[in-house]
């Protein structure tokens, strides 16, 4: 497991993607791009000490599309190597020479292009681990998390993975680069009974190096508190509450603004957020910025999927829409320039309005639910509805008073985001930062 390694150098990526292009010229495409990969992963999951699944796997993949004018073929196989090429380029050709013209279609304008890597993002560390340290590691968090209530009644299951990556993509605009990556997660779920049944809740850990990931007792420690919290149930009324998203529910309310402003959604007219570039969105306190240039950041990059220069931007500032997300094909549908976004958002930060603890939040909310969990997408990204199943903890006079589940919460985002009252800065591993957030006048349900 420690030992497998990459078969392919970044030049001899680079070398084997630049005669794929040049031969596919001579086949008679106008332009075309390529994107080679290897992948090493290994993955164990324990389940009460005991080995569940514990496997390394070593994929290759190269993804090839070519233009024949406006008029696109792609093809994808699981082996890298310059045999029948030939033929694999002609196939991508046939499929181009039936597809439907488009005129957003095409590789990425030169002006665009990243030519070079210049700054060091520290995204690869590789790292050497027995697999007997690797699996008593995973056993160790488990055990950990067993220790520390005798409420919590049972494991269910600890993970650990390390994984790898070597890539180069290149294009016949003049792009040829690459480079390799490392990320590494580790997780717990456990499992508490109540007279009510059973509750379970997880935590996890993510990073670009090994050594940073959490340690076991703070991931042991942290799955516990959010099971304990949800043993002791109650029940409440409907009605309409201001309500805490809890950190990793806030974050899932950022990315449905961030679908929304995608260029896909914009250009098909197809989100609630249409047109809203350079008008007010949020609180005026509030910027959400994109930032690829996060030394170890979880979706730091060097440039996007089609090759284009990446920068650190707002998205909002100060409550406005300062930017879409858009890739070359969505940003000549909009007549605008690509945002270096081709494959999403990278790094994203979400600016604080307070310094407050969850626990103050709370204080300060004095009635109403902390969301801790949402089930179902339940978004109707044209309109805004917003609905989900939901459970949280029910808060009276600023004092958590029990755990309550089968909710649903309701509103439009339009109003949800205008209604923010506070974010704080307690944020968790993830490519979005974004603290606990008190919203005001969410409808909640049984």
């Amino acid at each position: 497991m420690s030992t497998l390694d990459f078969e392919y150098s970044q030049e001899q990526l680079s070398n084997i993607a630049q005669q794929i292009l040049d031969r596919s010229l001579q086949l008679g495409a106008t332009s075309s791009t390529i994107e080679i990969n290897e992948a090493i992963a290994t993955n164990v999951d324990i389940l009460n000490s005991k080995i569940e699944n514990f496997e390394t796997s070593y994929d290759r993949t190269l993804g090839l599309s070519v233009y024949l004018g406006n008029k696109r073929g792609s093809i994808g196989i699981t082996t890298i190597s310059l045999n029948n090429i030939d033929a694999i380029i002609k196939q991508a050709l046939d499929i181009a020479k039936y597809t439907q013209e488009d005129l957003a279609n095409g590789i990425a304008d030169k002006e665009f292009i990243c030519h070079k890597i210049d700054k060091d993002l520290q995204l690869y560390h590789p790292i050497d681990i027995a697999t007997d340290d690797l699996i008593n590691r995973a056993k160790n968090i488990e055990q950990l998390g067993l220790l520390i209530d005798k409420k919590i009644s049972s494991s269910d299951g600890s993970s650990i993975s390390l994984a790898k990556y070597n890539f180069v993509i290149a294009s016949t605009n003049g792009l040829n680069l690459g480079y390799k990556t490392t990320r590494f997660d580790s997780s717990l779920s456990l499992i508490g009974n109540t007279n009510d049944g059973m509750q379970t809740d997880y935590w996890y850990s993510s990073a670009r190096k090994f050594t940073d990931l959490k340690t076991d007792e703070e991931i042991a420690k942290t799955t516990a508190m959010r099971v304990l919290r949800r043993l002791n149930k109650g029940s409440i009324n409907g009605g309409t509450y201001p309500v805490i998203f809890e950190s990793p529910i806030a974050k899932s309310i950022i990315g449905n603004f961030l679908g929304a402003i995608s260029g896909s959604s914009q250009f098909r007219k197809l989100s609630f957020l249409t047109d809203t570039l350079n008008k007010q969105v949020f609180p005026n306190w509030l910027s959400i910025i994109d930032d690829p240039f996060i030394i170890k950041g979880l979706s730091s990059c060097y440039f996007d999927n089609e090759g284009v220069k990446v920068n650190k931007k707002y998205l909002v500032n100060n409550g406005i829409v300062e930017n879409y997300i858009l890739s070359c094909y969505t940003a000549r549908k909009l007549n605008m320039k690509p945002t270096g976004n081709a494959g999403g958002s990278h790094n994203i930060y979400v600016t604080h309005n307070t310094t407050d603890t969850l626990d103050i939040l709370i204080k300060k909310m004095d009635k109403g639910l902390l969301v801790i969990e949402t089930i179902g997408h339940g978004l109707d990204m044209v309109t805004g509805d917003y609905s989900v199943g939901a459970s949280g903890l029910w808060v009276e006079n600023g004092i958590v008073q029990y755990f309550v589940d089968n909710l649903t919460i309701s509103g439009n985002l339009k109003e949800i985001f205008k209604n923010i009252i506070y974010i704080n800065n307690e944020y968790q591993d993830s490519s979005i930062a974004c603290g606990s957030m008190l919203v005001d006048g969410i409808t909640i349900s049984n």
